[in-house]
């Protein structure tokens, strides 16, 4: 963990700001009869046989010895599922709440290596929305303090971002682009943003100053995602980029774009990590991702993807939809 919270003194996160990074280490537990996509949680009384839990938690004293861990817990070089992950969390979240989810995607993705959880200090009320988007702000220097320091020690360093914490992250790689932290983003092994919360204009101005852009760079969106309706009446921009319908413009960016649209529950603001089909699709997938056997960039309809066998797909392309050549 490395948050910019104030700790409470048994570990746990409060709602606020702390102006600084602290770290802890958490030993979770998930239960034998854990389901793909869901967090078991139980407040009153849990069980680690039925329930997430937290079996132990101690404090890290420092940055440096943070990324030292995370060193000594990654794998091999050249395996992703081996390498350190950084996720950040979205909008009206707690920090137990966050760790817990981590956990859920790290176990239900097999993901190995080191899981680092980045929580900034959301108020964790429905109507804190303007509230948590400055905590958002104030946040993106010490979201790059951790991944300087992580890329120091690490290659291959991945950042899994959702809902409004994607605009933290995409405006902490800015941040480290325009001040010349190139080693640092060269040493992140990819990104994802999952029903990411951020005006589209305001992406489209932000991904044009990442240089170099971390590779792949994958947005999964749904056209139907209902929180993201909300966050659109809320600051009167419709265009969201994790439910943009112009499919042209997503496919003119040097992204890989996971369209979700055409799923059940695609109204689930996090389909990614709850929905058991997208793990499959998404964890059968990745190999070919990262091995270049899929395009890194363009538009993939997921729910085609799904009804189609994985030969349709690399022979005849046909649900890849590379960026389009600029006309006169």
């Amino acid at each position: 963990m490395a948050t910019d919270r104030i700790l409470a003194p048994d570990l746990s996160g409060t709602t606020q700001r702390g102006g600084a990074l602290s770290f802890a280490q958490y030993d979770d537990t998930i239960p034998p009869s854990h389901r793909p996509g869901l967090v078991e949680y139980s407040a009153a009384n849990p069980d680690p046989n039925t329930s997430f839990t937290v079996a132990g938690a101690r404090s890290i004293g420092s940055l440096p010895e943070l990324a030292g861990k995370v060193q000594d817990a990654a794998g091999p070089l050249g395996r992703p599922i081996d390498s350190p992950v950084v996720f950040v969390h979205g909008f009206n979240t707690s920090m137990q709440d966050a760790v817990y989810r981590h956990a859920q995607i790290a176990h239900d993705y097999g993901l190995n290596g080191p899981q680092v959880t980045f929580s900034w200090p959301s108020i964790q009320r429905p109507l804190g929305y303007v509230r948590d988007k400055d905590s958002v702000l104030i946040a993106r220097d010490h979201l790059a303090e951790l991944l300087i320091a992580l890329a120091r020690e690490n290659q291959n360093v991945f950042v899994f971002g959702h809902s409004m914490g994607t605009q933290l992250v995409v405006e902490t790689l800015r941040q480290l682009s325009i001040s010349g932290k190139r080693d640092v983003l060269a040493g992140i092994g990819g990104v994802i943003l999952v029903s990411p919360d951020i005006d589209l204009d305001l992406f489209e101005a932000q991904h044009e100053r990442i240089d170099p852009l971390p590779s792949p760079f994958v947005v999964m969106t749904s056209e139907n995602d209902y929180a993201l309706r909300f966050s659109s009446l809320l600051t009167a921009q419709p265009e969201r980029l994790g439910s943009a319908r112009d499919r042209s413009r997503l496919a003119a960016l040097d992204l890989l774009v996971l369209d979700l649209s055409g799923l059940p529950n695609s109204r689930d603001h996090f389909l990614a990590a709850t929905s058991p089909a997208v793990i499959d699709i998404v964890t059968g997938a990745r190999t070919d991702v990262l091995t270049g056997r899929i395009a890194r960039s363009g538009v993939i309809d997921i729910a085609a993807f799904q009804t189609a066998t994985q030969d349709d797909v690399l022979h005849a392309g046909a649900f890849l939809k590379p960026p389009e050549a600029p006309t006169d």
